[in-house]
Parts: C-alpha cells; sequence; structure tokens
C-alpha cells in the first residue's frame, strides 16, 4: 500500500512538474484599466473613421441638477469587452469645496452577483446616466467610476448655480 502511494505521488510530482511552452503573446491592453493610461500606439492610423485617440476614454456628456451622463467611448481599433461581477456598472462620489462627501450613488444599494460581459465595439460608446440630488450652488469635486474589470475612472469638477 505504502510503495502505490509512493507512485501515485510521484506521477503527481511529475505531472505538476511538466514543461509546456506557449507562443502566446500577452494581450497588449491596459494593465490597470484607467481611462487615462496611454496605451501602446497602433502601428497604423485609423483610415476614414471617427477612432482617434486609440484608447477607452470616459467623458461628461452632460451634468444637469438633476441627472449626470457620463459615456465611455471605445477609441481603439477593437472591440472591448467589459466584465461586470455584479450588477453595479458604476458608481459617483460628490464631494463639496471642503472635501465633504455629500454624496455616494452606490451606498446603501444592493446589488446581484451575476457575471456580465458587455462588448463596445470600436467607435462606439456605453453610456451611464445617473439621477443626483439636490445639490445647493457651489464647486464640487465629481468621481465617477466603471465597476468593470477593468475598472475606468474620471474625476472633474462642476459648478451649480
Amino acid at each position: 500500500m505504502l510503495r502505490l502511494l509512493s507512485i501515485v505521488g510521484l506521477m503527481i510530482l511529475l505531472a505538476a512538474c511538466g514543461t509546456t511552452e506557449t507562443n502566446e503573446e500577452p494581450a497588449s491592453e491596459p494593465t490597470n484599466g484607467q481611462a487615462s493610461e496611454k496605451p501602446e500606439k497602433p502601428e497604423k492610423p485609423p483610415e476614414g473613421n471617427e477612432i482617434v485617440a486609440g484608447e477607452l476614454e470616459l467623458n461628461v456628456v452632460s451634468f444637469t441638477n438633476d441627472k449626470a451622463v457620463i459615456e465611455l467611448k471605445n477609441q481603439t481599433e477593437r472591440a472591448q469587452n467589459l466584465e461586470f461581477t455584479s450588477g453595479q456598472q458604476y458608481d459617483m462620489w460628490i464631494m463639496d469645496e471642503n472635501g465633504k462627501q455629500v454624496f455616494h450613488w452606490g451606498e446603501g444599494k444592493m446589488f446581484t452577483q451575476a457575471l456580465k460581459t458587455e462588448t463596445i465595439e470600436p467607435g462606439e460608446s456605453k453610456s451611464f446616466s445617473v439621477a443626483l440630488p439636490k445639490l445647493d450652488p457651489g464647486t464640487y469635486q465629481i468621481r465617477f467610476k466603471v465597476t468593470s474589470k477593468p475598472p475606468f475612472e474620471t474625476t472633474f469638477k462642476q459648478t451649480i448655480e
């Protein structure tokens, strides 16, 4: 019995130490997924389409007293996959002029635990619409984050009159 266990153990050890070579090249996507990170420039610039920057770009489309619209645009030459691990696709924090948090969109919310992948084709975008609370007049620092893997984030200032 001891001999049989020794042979099985040796076979497992040898199988675990196998040597295989892969010729796959690592993906050339940004390592931390930040929208401001500059990936390598494409070898050939795009011709005749709206893809100009070669990155995923997170921009504020509109910001009103009751709603913000943020857009994640695919400025690359290939489709980009966003992997979500829950029903939460974004989050937003608003800080007043003193740095005090006055709004956190995801606070107190519950989200489904479901895996979901969304694809953004080259030149296309995904929009996120966020209902906002009534904000007093002033200048606010807003942080918006797409909670995908990889995550994308932007910070901007907004004045409410």
